[in-house]
């Protein structure tokens, strides 16, 4: 794969792997945001939903801090798995993961909270236990919601930039994403050169952003 278009392969591939990495994450807080009321409630809310706000380069720093080699969840993922983050195109997913999930878990939670328990409870009355109520009743509802939660997060995932350079850096042809290619070649006055990135910038964060949208009206239809 040629240099330039190896920053559209690899946003697109961190960017799906980010999106499904959030799913079962965004489903179990989701569920528990919706549902459940305990003492300290506020407080998780606020540190899940913490990534929307805290400077994405600070983000990035304390992922570095985390996951680096010489860290104990960096050194133990190393010892176990022989990867590392730093300075590797899964830094680049780690980054958008935790960036992202915001999206995901609000879009669940809002879909959680829409379900009618009395159809849970019915399902129970007849015979199912509650996780068999849960993916047969609830997730099936939530359908609409999940998918516009994924295809946020897609969109926000693509467009990471901050937390990505910190933990994954800007290598070419190994960690280069279109946001740092871009950056790149700005600062080297080669922006003769962008038009491929911008265009696919522009076109998956379209997509992106019309396929959630498309199915949060959907939802909100049914």
């Amino acid at each position: 794969m040629t240099e330039h278009l190896f920053p559209i392969w690899l946003s697109l591939k961190c960017s799906l792997l980010s999106s499904v990495i959030n799913l079962p994450w965004g489903i179990f807080w989701g569920w528990i945001l919706a549902r459940k009321k305990f003492p300290g409630k506020i407080i998780v809310q606020t540190f899940l939903y913490f990534p929307l706000v805290l400077p994405p380069v600070l983000t990035g720093y304390i992922l570095l801090s985390l996951f680096s080699k010489h860290s104990f969840l960096g050194g133990m993922f190393y010892q176990l798995f022989h990867t590392q983050f730093v300075l590797d195109w899964k830094g680049v997913v780690l980054a958008a993961t935790v960036v992202a999930s915001p999206f995901m878990i609000q879009s669940i939670k809002e879909a959680m909270e829409n379900v009618d328990v009395r159809l849970e409870m019915v399902a129970r009355s007849l015979g199912a236990d509650a996780w068999k109520a849960f993916w047969t009743i609830t997730i099936p509802l939530c359908q609409p919601g999940i998918l516009a939660g994924f295809f946020l997060t897609f969109a926000r995932s693509m467009g990471e930039f901050g937390a990505t350079i910190m933990v994954a850096g800007n290598i070419p042809s190994k960690t280069q994403t279109i946001p740092s290619a871009i950056y790149s070649k700005v600062l080297l006055g080669q922006e003769k050169e962008m038009f491929p990135l911008i265009v696919a910038a522009v076109v998956f964060a379209y997509v992106g952003l019309g396929l959630s949208y498309y199915y949060k009206q959907k939802k909100i239809i049914s």
